[in-house]
């Protein structure tokens, strides 16, 4: 039997963390992306493309554009709404203002609101463990982004749970269970 020691040496570490990487996973070659990860990928490459053209199009009216549209899907859509909001139920807001707040958050192309709290929710149950839907077991990159592009790990990781329990008690006589994995 391996000692501790010698178990740690086999694995790395990621940087400037306690957390091992005891696992690779393929994500990109030699896989099958499913259209949702490519529609995912070719997104943010696009953005990322579009990003270059920002200096030659500099304006301080664009850039002032820039940090609203930042403040109104990240801080309201996606902190305040998704997370504080919908996952937590940490804060309590009027009806009008949570579906304009969910509405900014779907502005910041990070899925549905359902889609978004089931997944939290579920990585807050599991968190750095086997069943995380974002786990650092694989390393940094896969637990920051790698997942997103992986529509397949989180199927298999997350979609017994959240057709089962969040979704099939709100409508269980449709498969909108199943509509938000676009499958």
């Amino acid at each position: 039997m391996l000692s501790n020691a010698a178990k740690e040496s086999e694995h790395e570490r990621i940087i400037f963390s306690d957390v091992m990487i005891t696992r690779k996973r393929n994500l990109f070659w030699g896989r099958k992306w499913r259209i949702l990860d490519a529609r995912m990928a070719f997104g943010i490459f696009s953005l990322h493309v579009l990003a270059l053209y920002a200096p030659s199009t500099f304006s301080w009216d664009a850039f002032g554009y820039a940090v609203l549209f930042y403040f109104l899907s990240g801080m309201l859509g996606i902190t305040m709404c998704y997370h504080r909001t919908l996952s937590h139920h940490s804060l309590k807001l009027p009806k009008w203002l949570e579906y304009t707040c969910a509405y900014f958050g779907v502005l910041a192309i990070q899925r549905d609101p359902i889609y978004w709290v089931s997944i939290h929710r579920y990585h807050h149950q599991y968190v750095d463990k086997e069943k995380d839907p974002h786990t650092p077991s694989y390393g940094f990159w896969f637990s920051h982004m790698g997942w997103l592009f992986d529509s397949a790990y989180i199927i298999e990781k997350v979609n017994a749970f959240t057709t089962s329990y969040h979704f099939r008690e709100k409508c269980p006589d449709s498969p909108c269970g199943f509509a938000f994995f676009h499958l």
